[in-house]
């Protein structure tokens, strides 16, 4: 007798959702009809009420100013809209930069929502670049608080500091004052979520732009003078207490060693060569370097990586069935660099991923974890280094130690390098080229960069 199929609570709760009839009784429909009674009366009452004013005020900024386009084309939308969709479209291929206080992408969110908002607001070039620097600091330092620990235990980094710290940059590009600012980014605490087990599936890429959105308008809620617990951070069921581990040493602690205006030189932005996970990029690295002394598949008799056990866990996937997959599968992207000699955006395609080579190489290689010391920063470096060995069917043995991660401060992405990227992407270099020199005064909305169509809605267009 075959074993009945156990449905997990989603399915279960949809399966019984979706039939015609629910099967309750009148009672049941009747509380229904009692209880929108009772709270649409609520609803009513509290029009007037001074944190439902700000709630308008602050959805009204968007009605207010008028529709803007997200950041590569398409149809127009809200400004919350753009900001939402800027932020899926800078993680869907996981190109984006990221930082190792927080175990976060720390850009994205916050210039998903600076550059939606660019529209609306007049901004110069300094300006929002210094709106993005109260983001990253802000990022940064409540990744000390939190250390390692809040990543490793399954949050979504960019999930649950992303909004604060893009609440933060968007009150500095909104010149808010320092009590709104602080409320906003208390506002934009109770929006902190976002689970590392949707990685490989397109929810990893929409946290992103949940989180600029969410700290977009906790900002718009702190400029119409919302009000949130600003001693949140360290008290007795605060933040630290449910996002952070034993491990954690707290805001309190941290703010001992803060020095605001250094977060970018003491945890400096990394930046990717690869579309892929952050701890794919030694792999890659490793299996280019590789692959000039490999000839032919068939020379290889072997392939083992030794890294990180919980670097394995984010990217753990094996042979991928999809492109998310296939972005944090640490074998199949070693799979590609050592059989191309490099990474490019196409590989994570449907004909990249489902090549048979790759998918029998990245199926072969053996896999050597070990657990990070208790306590561990997390950092993508020489105390957590990742070794490739092959063993050729010749009898020689060939191998690469990856320490540092290219695009971090010790093997940092050079100009050249991301001008490369800027083309890839299917942007201007010389826009590219003229921003790094632009003087600061220059609005920042005259520089052109906005102006930048992506070339698949270039083609839909047509």
């Amino acid at each position: 007798m075959a074993k009945p199929n156990v449905l997990n609570f989603s399915e279960r709760l949809a399966e019984w959702a979706t039939q015609d009839d629910l099967g309750v009784d009148q009672n049941v429909r009747e509380q229904a009809r009692f209880t929108l009674i009772d709270t649409l009366s609520c609803m009513v009452l509290g029009t007037t009420a001074r944190q439902a004013v700000a709630a308008s005020n602050a959805m009204q900024f968007g009605l207010k100013q008028g529709s803007v386009r997200p950041v590569g084309g398409g149809e127009m939308l809200s400004i919350s809209g753009a900001t939402l969709v800027n932020g899926a479209r800078a993680a869907a291929l996981d190109f984006d930069d990221y930082e190792l206080s927080g175990s976060s992408h720390a850009s994205a969110p916050v210039l998903s929502a600076l550059l939606s908002l660019a529209y609306k607001v007049p901004m110069t070039v300094d300006e929002i670049s210094d709106a993005w620097v109260v983001g990253y600091e802000t990022i940064i330092w409540m990744g000390k608080a939190l250390g390692y620990g809040h990543y490793d235990v399954g949050w979504h980094s960019t999930s649950t500091l992303g909004p604060i710290g893009t609440a933060a940059a968007v009150s500095k590009a909104l010149r808010l004052s320092a009590r709104q600012m602080s409320n906003a980014m208390a506002l934009a605490a109770s929006s902190s979520s976002g689970l590392l087990t949707q990685i490989g599936y397109d929810a990893k890429a929409l946290h992103t732009g949940l989180a600029a959105e969410a700290g977009l308008k906790a900002a718009l809620l702190g400029q119409a003078d919302a009000t949130g617990n600003c001693n949140l951070w360290d008290s007795e069921f605060g933040f630290t207490k449910v996002y952070g581990t034993p491990e954690s040493i707290g805001f309190k602690e941290m703010m001992k060693t803060m020095e605001l205006g250094q977060a970018v030189n003491r945890s400096p932005v990394i930046r990717k060569l690869w579309p892929s996970c952050a701890y794919t990029q030694r792999a890659i690295h490793g299996a280019i370097e590789l692959s000039r002394q490999v000839q032919r598949t068939s020379d290889i008799k072997s392939i083992k990586i030794r890294m990180p056990a919980p670097f394995h866990r984010v990217a753990g996937f094996g042979v991928p069935n999809n492109d998310a997959e296939a972005r944090f599968s640490v074998r199949y992207c070693l799979a590609v660099g050592l059989l191309e000699g490099r990474v490019v955006p196409e590989d994570f395609s449907s004909g990249g991923f489902n090549n048979p080579e790759r998918r029998a190489l990245a199926q072969s290689i053996e896999l050597d974890l070990y657990e990070l010391p208790k306590g561990d920063t997390g950092d993508i470096g020489p105390t957590a280094p990742e070794k490739i060995t092959i063993k050729l069917e010749s009898g020689r043995e060939i191998e690469q130690e990856m320490t540092f991660v290219p695009g971090g401060s010790s093997l940092p992405m050079s100009e050249v390098d991301l001008m490369q990227k800027v083309q890839a992407c299917g942007c201007s270099v010389d826009l590219a080229q003229a921003y790094l020199s632009i003087s600061g005064d220059v609005p920042f909305l005259e520089t052109g960069l906005l102006h930048q169509v992506s070339p698949a809605v270039s083609m839909a267009a047509r």
